[in-house]
């Protein structure tokens, strides 16, 4: 009677438990109208912890947390004319007094617009705002390590782009573009400087004295960058219809704009005057035109289906208002191959030729190899390795990216995600600038 009893009230139990979980996670979303419009809450919370905050040669340790809430509308997701809206805002905390003048709110804007009404016409419209406060990015391109030592740089990132495609006949098909990338830089910050001239005879002195110190901004030397792309491309699909060939032209052009900054010497007799944040005179070069020509590939280089292939193989020709001509080679070339139901794995190695933050032009040379472990159902492990070469201007900067990670899927509403970032970054011709950062994040998605 007594085991009667425990089944019984396991079994109330139970379902007391999947009633809960399906009121904690409703089937519908936040707000539905109709048979095409659903608005739905959207919004992640992260964990970070780094021992190098800044990605700078001198170590500054943090913990943060960012909660971020949001909203996602989508309008008709299966008819010819499909809207995707989504705003979210990352709320940022640190756990030092020291660095709560960085805990500020991110912005991220988003929208898609796609036609599609079934016929030989398609047209996609992406467009995009997102602020971001991070100095990995802009180390990776030499920029002064002392100035992002200091703070981390806040932008404005932005990105338009218009895709329109032409099935032409039922193999081959045209497609044509404009995409729009640009950035500001925002609220740039003061930051004062010891005297630093080590010829002066009385150095020793005016390097602890205030009155001789030099206020820059964080933002000097950096370059905010206006890129315009028209894309073209004819693809045509093999007749055992497992890989897309294809012919691919991109013009660019990239102005280029001094970002705001300020800059003023101590005298001495008095503190150097607060001034305001202004653009500096014209730069060398203010335009980098570039134009590609090349070959594309995807789809199965298999007849198994195991390896994939995505390519882009070409020249570019480019060109600065400060400098000569060249020409280049430029490609893009992913591998991806499913060694076993559980295991795949990814190679990708690109070349190009890119404006650059710090102005000038950027060379970089990149390699990446990547494997997924599918554990369980709802539980994928991965790790992938990235090796960077970039030539900004005549600087040199050698870049190894390790990452190690977890997803899990709890269901359709919630996942989680666990990682570890390790990043060595080296200057051959200013070692006093390599840097290492060690980087922990653990974050939730919940979407209904």
């Amino acid at each position: 009677m007594s085991k009667v009893r425990f089944l019984v009230a396991a079994a109330l139990l139970s379902t007391s438990v999947s009633a809960h979980a399906a009121n904690l996670f409703p089937t519908s979303p936040l707000i539905q109208v109709g048979d095409d419009l659903d608005i739905l809450f959207d919004s992640a919370v992260a964990l970070e912890v780094t021992d190098n905050l800044y990605s700078s040669a001198t170590k500054t340790a943090s913990t943060s947390w960012t909660v971020t809430p949001g909203l996602t509308l989508e309008y008709g997701k299966d008819s010819p004319i499909a809207l995707t809206l989504s705003a979210k805002r990352g709320y940022v905390y640190f756990n030092k007094s020291s660095l709560a003048s960085l805990e500020d709110s991110r912005d991220n804007l988003s929208g898609n617009l796609r036609y599609a009404p079934g016929g030989p016409l398609t047209i996609t419209l992406d467009s995009s705002y997102r602020v971001t406060a991070r100095n990995d990015e802009l180390a990776a391109q030499g920029v002064n390590s002392v100035l992002l030592g200091a703070t981390l740089v806040r932008q404005s990132n932005y990105s338009h782009n218009l895709d329109v495609g032409y099935q032409l006949t039922e193999r081959t098909k045209v497609t044509v573009g404009f995409i729009n990338t640009y950035n500001h830089y925002l609220n740039p910050t003061k930051l004062r400087f010891p005297f630093s001239d080590t010829t002066d005879l009385n150095y020793a002195t005016k390097k602890l004295d205030p009155l001789w110190d030099t206020i820059n901004n964080n933002t000097n030397t950096l370059t905010e960058l206006n890129t315009k792309s028209i894309p073209v491309s004819v693809d045509y699909q093999s007749p055992g219809e497992k890989i897309t060939y294809g012919f691919k032209f991109q013009h660019d052009v990239t102005d280029y704009a001094a970002a705001p900054y300020f800059s003023q010497p101590g005298d001495g007799t008095a503190n150097p005057p607060a001034g305001t944040t202004v653009r500096p005179t014209p730069l060398p070069g203010q335009q980098l035109v570039k134009d590609f020509y090349g070959l594309t590939a995807k789809g199965q280089a298999t007849e198994s289906g195991k390896l994939n292939v995505t390519a882009k193989v070409g020249y570019a020709v480019s060109k600065t208002d400060a400098q000569a001509s060249s020409s280049d080679p430029s490609y893009s070339v992913t591998l991806s191959h499913t060694l076993t139901e559980m295991i795949t794995q990814t190679l990708t190695f690109s070349r190009d030729t890119t404006a650059s933050s710090a102005g000038g032009v950027t060379a970089s040379k990149n390699y990446t190899y990547g494997a997924n472990f599918n554990a369980a159902t709802d539980l994928t492990l991965n790790l992938s390795v990235t090796k960077s070469d970039v030539l900004s201007g005549t600087t040199g900067v050698d870049t190894m990216v390790y990452t190690l990670g977890a997803d899990y899927k709890y269901n359709s509403h919630l996942s989680l995600q666990a990682g570890y970032n390790l990043t060595d970054s080296k200057i051959p011709a200013a070692p006093s600038a390599n840097f290492k950062a060690n980087t922990f994040t653990l974050s939730a998605a919940f979407r209904y």
